[in-house]
């Protein structure tokens, strides 16, 4: 019991200063946000994150949990970049699980030098006639 209840408070703690789009308060806008919902009946949490590996390479990532099986479990990985103040979706990567309660999927990408990136995760769940949605950011990171 206490080991399932040590993430669940790591995860509460990391809310009170990052934002996803389930509602919670934003402290800084280019946090890792992990997406934890306030009010679903399926979806559990989900993250995404993007890593530097330098030379114009990076990694992205991000997963999708649900409390248990559902019919379909996913998570959307958006690549976006910053320009004139704005941010642009570069490519979407799509992943998903059938009959599962979680789904993990992270690409290799090589972009533009001098830009910002980050990644802006669409985590779903569908479970019967009902379907679920949220959104994560990952940390903005500087690539030259």
């Amino acid at each position: 019991m206490m080991k399932k209840l040590i993430p669940v408070l790591l995860v509460i703690f990391m809310l009170m200063s990052v934002q996803s789009a389930f509602g919670e308060t934003l402290s800084e806008p280019n946090s890792m946000a992990v997406a934890v919902p306030n009010v679903y009946q399926n979806i559990s949490g989900g993250q995404c994150t993007i890593v530097n590996n330098g030379g114009g390479s990076i990694n992205i990532s991000g997963w999708t949990s649900t409390y248990t099986a559902v019919t379909q479990v996913g998570v959307q990985l958006n690549i976006q970049y910053l320009s004139g103040g704005q941010w642009y979706t570069l490519n979407s990567y799509s992943y998903y699980s059938p009959n599962s309660a979680y789904v993990y999927g992270g690409k290799s990408l090589s972009v533009s030098k001098g830009y910002y990136y980050r990644v802006l995760a669409n985590h779903t769940a569908i479970k019967g006639s009902l379907s679920e949605s949220g959104q994560s950011y990952s940390e903005a990171i500087y690539v030259q």
